[in-house]
């Protein structure tokens, strides 16, 4: 359900539900990455309660996201609790017995269409694109459409038809073009998360800004790869995943260590990127998936970066101690924000 039905169903405002998506707390089981669309599951309802629950007899956020989603002994902070709000002691109790993590569904079905379609040239598209419809989201998107149909980020065309593909749903769109006022609108049929149990399409529209021939190195982001080399003996190594942190999932300065990477990390890409060396000199070994690339034209690095030459990426990275034992955690710089202008993920890394 929308954050707007969700919200209804927890009797709380939209607003609520968004300071508890940047807190960490309640996050949303999908967002679709060109409506910005949040979509909840209704097994998150007892999630809101939970929340409420134990922010009624005082608790702070920091410590209800420690307690529901870390596994670890929330003994002590019950017993402190108890301490400082005796009048409450007897919601408390109540509350402690049931102090464990709770496990949250996830019922996205990912939309899985036939997308390899012949490409038929429409010249007119060809260029790019900025949406202007109210439907786009909190803030407006930049959509290229490069010539003979070229795939990138998400996106890919054949005339009448934009094609999507994120990793986890693919299907087709179709669009219109219509003049207005002397320029050129597109009105794309979007099937948002809805599409699937609605049967109904979401309408964006397009402005075009351009009509210019882009190519995916033209218009991708590049960060500055050519840094001097500086040692830094503390990340000599390997190291192996953890967990990701999606940059609507969670800040990393408010990362917490688990005692295991959390249900669902698989989900979220630590299958693939499974593991970095650090070798001394700059020499950089990466597992993916099943995949291992090495060699200084690939990759490099220097104290602070991991520089992909490939993709001309520079991943700032820092070490942190917890309870005695280093994460290392790395940016992870995707389509999204190389195309797409959102703020880069991370990985979170432990010592093999």
């Amino acid at each position: 359900m929308k954050i707007g039905e969700f919200a209804k169903a927890c009797s709380t405002k939209i607003s609520v539900l968004r300071h508890y998506d940047n807190e960490g707390l309640l996050k949303p089981v999908y967002i679709d990455r060109f409506t910005e669309y949040r979509y909840y599951d209704e097994s998150q309802i007892e999630v809101f309660e939970r929340i409420t629950e134990l922010k009624a007899v005082g608790f702070t956020l920091s410590e209800i996201r420690q307690m529901l989603y870390t596994g670890e002994s929330t003994a002590a902070l019950f017993e402190r609790r108890k301490a400082e709000l005796i009048s409450q002691l007897q919601d408390l109790e109540r509350l402690s017995k049931r102090s464990g993590g709770i496990n949250m569904n996830n019922n996205f079905k990912p939309l899985i269409e036939d997308t390899e379609v012949a490409f038929e040239n429409d010249e007119r598209v060809i260029g790019k694109w900025e949406a202007v419809s109210e439907n786009i989201g909190d803030r407006n998107k930049i959509v290229y459409f490069l010539p003979g149909g070229e795939f990138y980020w998400c996106f890919s065309w054949s005339k009448g038809k934009l094609i999507y593909d994120d990793g986890v749903s693919r299907f087709l769109n179709d669009y219109r073009l219509e003049e207005r006022n002397d320029e050129l609108y597109m009105i794309i049929s979007f099937k948002s998360q809805d599409y699937s149990e609605t049967g109904k399409t979401t309408p964006i529209a397009l402005r075009k800004l351009d009509s210019k021939h882009y190519t995916r190195e033209q218009i991708a982001k590049k960060d500055d790869i050519n840094k001097p080399f500086i040692p830094d003996e503390r990340v000599l190594g390997r190291w192996k995943a953890f967990c990701f942190i999606g940059s609507a999932m969670l800040d990393k300065d408010d990362f917490i260590p688990y005692s295991n990477p959390p249900k669902g990390s698989k989900e979220y890409g630590i299958d693939y990127f499974r593991e970095i060396e650090f070798i001394k000199g700059g020499k950089v070994k990466a597992v993916y998936a099943d995949e291992t690339i090495e060699g200084d034209d690939k990759h490099t690095w220097t104290r602070g970066f991991w520089l992909r030459k490939w993709n001309s990426c520079a991943c700032a990275y820092e070490i942190k101690e917890f309870d005695g034992k280093e994460y290392l955690i790395i940016e992870w710089k995707s389509g999204d924000y190389r195309f797409g202008g959102s703020k880069t993920d991370y990985y979170v890394m432990v010592r093999a």
